[in-house]
Parts: structure tokens; sequence; C-alpha cells
């Protein structure tokens, strides 16, 4: 039999595998007695019959994919095959790809359950990874099976309308008394008034009950005198989310639906209600039509049950946040309307700016405000005082809905953060221009800035000019690369996971500051250098791709580990929510999986690789 000498490069191989790394030297000798070594050919198109063994990758690469053919994932040096098929006879249907010429380690069944038996860990391993495995397997079939809120989310307006039937509509001239009957006869709610193509207006049951009926008014009067003959309406393309959200800020019931110009059709608040059984839009409705802070803030409770179960419904995180963001806004904007209720209407136009993840739309448990105010022109003191008791009623009342106050003050609360557009467009040239310490703190908040209630026009201007000075501004780049990549992932030397080192949370990991928010760091930064006006993570690393300033493989990579550690993050925070305690960022390495903990380290990995090239390309590789 061979001895260890004759298989030290087995056994020194085994010592950087899991789970024989964990094996005395001893034991791992053993096991290197019990291999046998097979080489298999590259065949990308035809899976691997596989025998109830222990398959060890020593070179080449691997696919694992489902029944269904859908790539699960890539295995290469040190990783391992075949456990499922060995534990459990692969009910799954799981199936193995060689992609590449390769040679494999084989250990018997019989061998791996006397070592699982002889060392228990080993056999809790294989059983970790053969449910990593199925779990990414019932992923990929939830996916091809579309969540139904994540069809919900995505469902256009196009999907929901009948776009073969043609409008049901009338002329303006046509009288009211023809028109109730048109309706009657259509069994419809509303009536399109068309002037050839041209939306001339809308009229519905509650004008004719309303306006005709109850002031007694002439049937034989044309229909337009009692329509609404400006009305808003939505884009074929645009999703029921967007419907929901327009209804609900605007207060109808009813929208014309145009494509290209033209009205194809009319979605109703009925129809929403068919096709969403149930979803957040229903929360987002009932945050609209709350008339006191006290019951505004009551619905702040429905929030976690509805992130725990797009958790378990594998929502993607991404969604989530522009969910979570969109329920953020309606909150917002029924503080701001409550607020009015008060202190009447604004003496100038202005707009709520937000900054930061509710700006990017990745909202967690554990958000807190970065708001301000953008105001037409300067204010003299009473318009000053009215915006001054605005932000007054609204940062407390949000902090009353659960989004707690900023600990920075940057809050529109704040009288430095209510500035008009030019004072704004200074400031922000101010933090261009110095690249100080400050504005470079500044650069991560401020920079990610979105119009959350009011004129949205306000702050084209500022964006404009923003995105034409920043691309040509070498200096604040690279200095703002240079503070961004101080923080580092951590991941330390032999790629192991370096942990928090003392307080509250020791031993754990901080998914937030040194995972997400470096993504969040080299996204911004990318998109600045390229004049983009994205304001997301993904959408600015999808921008920045387009549009030739960040290598495709290079954004791909950064969109897989942010979507990875985020929903590392809100999976923790979902589980810390239902155990009764406070939500945070850690979490503990230990919890995982190897093949999470693997995934997790590559992700560490590519933000390392990422931040590097950054450093290099904006900084010419100088640390700051």
């Amino acid at each position: 039999m061979s001895n260890a000498d004759d298989l030290k490069d087995v056994i020194d191989f085994l010592a950087e595998t899991l789970p024989f790394s964990a094996l005395p030297a001893d034991s791992r000798l053993e096991v290197a007695q019990k291999l046998s070594v097979d080489y298999i050919p590259r065949h990308a198109n035809q899976p691997l019959a596989l025998a109830p063994t222990l398959y060890i990758i020593r070179t080449g690469a691997f696919e694992l994919r489902s029944a269904d053919g859908e790539l699960l994932d890539r295995l290469g040096e040190h990783d391992l095959f075949g456990i499922n098929t060995l534990l459990n006879g692969n009910p799954e249907g799981l199936t193995v790809y060689p992609i590449e010429d390769a040679l494999v380690y084989k250990l018997s069944a019989d061998s791996v359950k006397a070592f699982s038996a002889q060392f228990e860990p080993m056999g809790d391993f294989f059983q970790q990874v053969s449910s990593q495995r199925n779990r990414l397997n019932r992923l990929a079939r939830n996916r091809q099976a579309k969540p139904k809120l994540e069809t919900q989310l995505t469902q256009s307006v196009r999907d929901v309308i009948t776009a073969d039937a043609a409008p049901v509509a009338c002329s303006p001239g046509t009288p009211i008394q023809q028109a109730a009957q048109l309706m009657r006869d259509q069994r419809v709610s509303s009536l399109m008034l068309l002037d050839g193509d041209t939306l001339g207006g809308i009229v519905t049951d509650r004008d004719i009950r309303n306006r005709v009926v109850a002031e007694g008014l002439d049937l034989q009067l044309p229909v337009a005198k009692i329509a609404t003959t400006d009305p808003i309406f939505i884009d074929a393309g645009a999703l029921l989310f967007d419907a929901q959200k327009m209804m609900s800020q605007h207060r109808v019931h009813h929208l014309p639906v145009m494509e290209q110009g033209r009205v194809i059709g009319m979605i109703t608040a009925t129809d929403l209600v068919r096709a969403q059984q149930v979803s957040p839009l229903f929360l987002i409705d009932d945050i609209q039509r709350q008339h006191d802070l006290d019951s505004l803030a009551e619905l702040r409770h429905r929030v976690p049950a509805l992130i725990h179960n797009w958790v378990q419904a594998d929502i993607s995180p991404v969604e989530m946040g522009r969910v979570l963001a969109a329920i953020g806004d309606a909150f917002v904007q029924r503080c701001i309307a409550l607020a009015q209720q008060e202190l009447g209407e604004a003496p100038m136009r202005f707009a709520w700016l937000a900054f930061g993840s509710q700006a990017r739309m990745d909202q967690t448990f554990a958000s807190d405000q970065d708001n301000a105010l953008i105001l037409e022109r300067e204010p003299n003191q009473p318009e000053a005082d009215y915006f001054r008791h605005l932000a007054n009623w609204v940062c407390p009342a949000l902090a009353k809905c659960g989004y707690v106050l900023c600990p920075g003050d940057i809050m529109a609360s704040n009288p430095n953060w209510r500035m008009s557009v030019a004072g704004w467009q200074a400031r922000f040239n101010e933090w261009i221009d110095e690249a100080s310490p400050k504005s470079l703190l500044n650069s991560s908040i401020f920079f990610d800035l979105r119009v959350i209630d009011g004129d949205a026009d306000l702050l084209t201007p500022v964006q404009k000019n923003l995105l034409a000075r920043t691309p040509k501004a070498d200096l604040f780049l690279a200095l703002m690369t240079q503070t961004a990549v101080r923080n580092r992932p951590p991941l330390g030397f032999f790629r192991r996971f370096v942990v928090e080192s003392g307080g509250a949370h020791e031993d754990a990991l901080d998914l937030k500051h040194r995972g997400v928010a470096l993504i969040n760091d080299l996204a911004r930064i990318h998109a600045l250098a390229g004049g983009i006006s994205a304001v997301g993570t993904h959408a600015r690393l999808q921008a920045a791709m387009d549009a030739g300033v960040l290598e495709a493989d290079v954004a791909h990579s950064l969109m897989e580990a942010w979507h990875l550690i985020a929903a590392l993050r809100i999976e923790e925070q979902s589980e810390a929510v239902r155990r009764g305690e406070t939500p945070t960022s850690f979490l503990d390495p230990d919890a995982l999986s190897p093949l999470t903990r693997a995934h997790l380290k590559d992700a560490f990995g590519t933000i390392q690789e990422a931040q590097q090239m950054a450093l290099q390309r904006y900084a010419r590789g100088q640390y700051g």
C-alpha cells in the first residue's frame, strides 16, 4: 500500500479541499489511499453518467445543471460532485457536464459512508452541499415558473388591457345621454372622448352621477361639458406597479393607455385588483388613503411581513429594493400631503429629495432617512418659515412611520439642506472643485439623489450641471476613488474572512459597509466618470457597461456580487425580525454553508479586483 511519501501530492491537495482539510493528517492519508483517479474528456453537450461515487475535481471544470438544463453552478479544482447521487439517488435529476478536460479523484460510496461515520462533521458537510444544490435547483425552477409577486411586478399595462379590442370611446360632441347608453351597453365604467386619434378627455360613471344627475343637467348637452378634459395617462409599456402608483398619487381610478401617441385602451383600478391578489400595491394604496398620521404610522407594521414573504419566495433583492423604495416614497408623499393639510399650499414650487439608499432604491429594514428640499428660488422669510415647518412636520412623521432619523442630520429639517436650485447647483460645484475630505464624504450620500415628491423639473438643471462636470473632474474622481478603496472587502490572506474583532458584532461580517456599499461606491464613480444619470447601482453598472466606461465582465461580476451580498443581508435581517431582534447588516460566516461561504469569498474577491482596477484607472494606481 502506498505510504505518505508516495501520496504526498494527493495529501497536500486534500489538505486544501473541504471537508478533508479538517481531517487529521493520518486520516487524510487513509482517504488518499482509498482514492482512484479518472480522466474525463471535455464534452459540454453530454452529461456524465454518475455512479454512486464522490468525485473530487483535481483539474478541469464542470457545470452543474438542473434537469431542465439550466446552469446552477460551475465547479473547478477542489470542488466536489456526485454527492446528491451518492446520498439519496439524485431525485432532483441534477446533471454534470465536463466543460474542460479533467482529472478527478473518486471515492467509493462505502468509503464515504465509513469516513462520514468516523468524522461526523464530514457527513454534515456532504448533507449541506447536497441541500445547497437542491436549493439552487428550486431557485431555478422558481425562476422558470416566475414567482407570483415577480410576475405581478413585471407585468405590463399592455398585458392587462384588452389590446385587440377597440377602446370604448365617443366624440366630444356626443350628447351625454348617448354617451351614458354607450357605457351601459359596453359595460364599462368610463368612456374616452376621441377627436380622431387625439384624446380629448374621459368621462366616468361618477361624473354622470355627480355632474349630471345630481345637478339636473340637460342630457342633450355635449359630453365634453362634464368630462375631465386633460386626463393623466400611462404608457402601454409601463408596469402595473407604475399604474397603481399613479392612480394612488392622483386619486383616480381610470387611466387611458397610450402607445406611440395613440390611445389603445383604458386600465382601471378594478383591472389592477383582478390582476393582483396579494401584493405591496395594496399597501401603497392604503398609505395614500390614510387621513391622519397615527393611522399612517400603523401601516409600517405590514412591511416586515411583506419582506419576509419576498425572501421566502426568492424574490430578487433588486426587485425588493425597488418595491421597498416605492413604499418609502408613498410614506413620504402621504406625510407631505398631511403636512400641507395643516400648513396650506406651498408658496412656491419645490421638490422633496431623497439621497442614499432610498434614491438608489436599495433600502432594507435598517435604512434611515436622508432627505432634503429643493426650492424654485431663494425664499423670503415667510416662505422660508413655511418650508421649515413642512420639514419639521415630515421628518418626525417619517420617523414615526419607521424611517429613523438620520444620525448625521442629513434631513430637510436641517436648514443646510433646504436650498434653491441655484443653491444646490453652487453646493455641488463646491464639492467637486474642493475635493476635500468632507466633500468626498458627501459624495457617497448626496451624489445619489432622486425626487420623491413635488416638481421633478427642479432637479433637472442641477443634475445636468453635475453630470456635465464630473467626467472632466479628474482630481475629484481620483480622490473619490482613493477614498472609496480605503474600505476593503473582508477577505484576508489565503482567502480567509476578516471578521469584526470586537464590539457587539465580534466575529461577524459587515455586509453593508464592507460589502454592498463598496459596490455602490464603485458604481457611483464609474457613473460620474461617464456622465451617467442612472442612480441605482445595477442601473449604473449596466449603463457604464453600455457606454463603454466599464468592461462587461467586470460589470456583470459586480452585479452578481451585489446580488449575493444583498440577498444574504436581507435574509439575515428578515430572520432577525422574526426572532424579535433588531435587524443589522452583520452576518456570522460560520452560519453559512460551505458552498455559500465559497461564493461569498468569490464576491469579495470580485470587489477587491474591481477596486484595484478603478484605482488604476482614476488614480493612476496611487492610494491616497
